[in-house]
């Protein structure tokens, strides 16, 4: 089958479209600056934010589409950016899946559609005019924090958590060197103090168990591609401090 991917050069769209070819299916993926070719993908430029995607031609091929760009940024949205590009966006797809016939959307959301900032309350919307569209079969993906795996690296929450603390570590070090070499103290052992809930916890999947499943998944309705058993933050700061040989402390 043939299928169209946005955002097809982004974190999760280079691991879905690896997904999708490995099942033998002919993908095209549509992104503003289209990376380098890729065995058997179909690159085309375009853009969601303009009618037809910004497509002079459209492969008469394609009878489904995975719509994965979007702005993911948690912050304000000062220059109106993610809603434009989330909510806008998303309806230019809607347009061109019913323009060309196109009987099967995909739409990636978020498994945090609480609304505690724009890009939650965007991807919400678009959960919204997904569902109440003409398309005749409509597949919502929810997938929670994404891990990149080995060969889909990427800096995600809780890899720029541990960049972080890694960070500081690297800091830390150069003053004890510093104080050590003026001083003459004792080698000092840093213990790094973190302010959270030990039982609260972080909805952690690898990006190829998403990936994965995504690709697979060919039924209508709305998918949670989440952890039934996640971790809890006592357990991630330990494997963290594990991993870079600091001790870290939580504090409620």
């Amino acid at each position: 089958m043939a299928i169209l991917v946005t955002g097809a050069s982004g974190f999760l769209g280079t691991a879905l479209v690896s997904k999708l070819l490995a099942k033998g299916h002919r993908v095209y993926g549509l992104s503003r600056h289209p990376p380098e070719a890729r065995e058997r993908l179909i690159s085309l430029k375009g853009d969601i934010l303009e009618p037809n995607l910004g497509l002079s031609e459209v492969p008469g091929d394609i009878r489904a589409v995975h719509h994965l760009a979007a702005i993911h940024r948690l912050g304000e949205d000062k220059d109106g950016s993610i809603w434009k590009t989330n909510v806008e966006g998303t309806q230019n797809v809607i347009d061109f899946c019913l323009k060309h016939n196109i009987p099967h959307l995909y739409f990636t959301s978020t498994a945090y559609t609480q609304g505690r900032n724009v890009y939650e309350r965007s991807k919400a919307l678009c959960e919204t005019m997904v569902k109440a569209s003409a398309i005749p079969k409509i597949t919502i993906f929810k997938p929670p924090i994404i891990m990149g795996a080995e060969e889909h690296f990427y800096p995600g929450h809780f890899s720029q958590f541990v960049a972080l603390v890694i960070k500081i570590h690297q800091r830390a070090e150069i003053v004890r060197r510093k104080i050590e070499g003026t001083l003459r103290l004792p080698i000092l052992e840093p213990v790094f103090r973190i302010k959270a809930n030990p039982e609260g916890k972080l909805n952690l999947v690898p990006i190829d168990a998403i990936a994965s499943a995504m690709a697979e998944i060919k039924k209508e309705g709305t998918f949670w591609l989440t952890n039934p058993n996640p971790p809890t933050m006592a357990q991630l700061v330990e494997w963290v401090g594990l991993f870079i040989m600091v001790k870290i402390k939580i504090e409620p």
